[in-house]
């Protein structure tokens, strides 16, 4: 029985964060070089927030990783996604705001 507990407790270390992310998508209405000039924010049409924490000057953007390994392929993307006006769906990490997955929408 301990065994057990100790298994859905490990369990809910690993899912509880992607617990706390949820998608969003739209049209990409902004994308900003933040103050600091490394961190990449955005917005998105129809996602309104004014509680993010990745960047706190604008807290109402979502913001890129830079630690990710994917990091300059969602740049890519996302001034790809802007220049055509297209959609973009992206999985928020929605305590931070900051980018856990994202891709086009056809």
């Amino acid at each position: 029985m301990k065994k057990l507990t100790s298994l859905v407790a490990a369990l809910f270390v690993f899912v509880s964060p992607l617990a706390l992310a949820d998608w969003h998508g739209g049209k990409v209405t902004t994308v900003q070089i933040a103050y600091d000039g490394s961190t990449i924010v955005f917005t998105l049409a129809g996602h309104s927030r004014n509680n993010c924490t990745c960047y706190s000057a604008w807290p109402n953007t979502i913001c890129l990783n830079r630690a990710r390994v994917s990091f300059k392929e969602e740049v890519a993307m996302l001034y790809s996604v802007r220049a055509r006006g297209g959609d973009l769906h992206v999985n928020i990490d929605e305590t931070s705001c900051s980018v856990v997955a994202m891709y086009e929408a056809d």
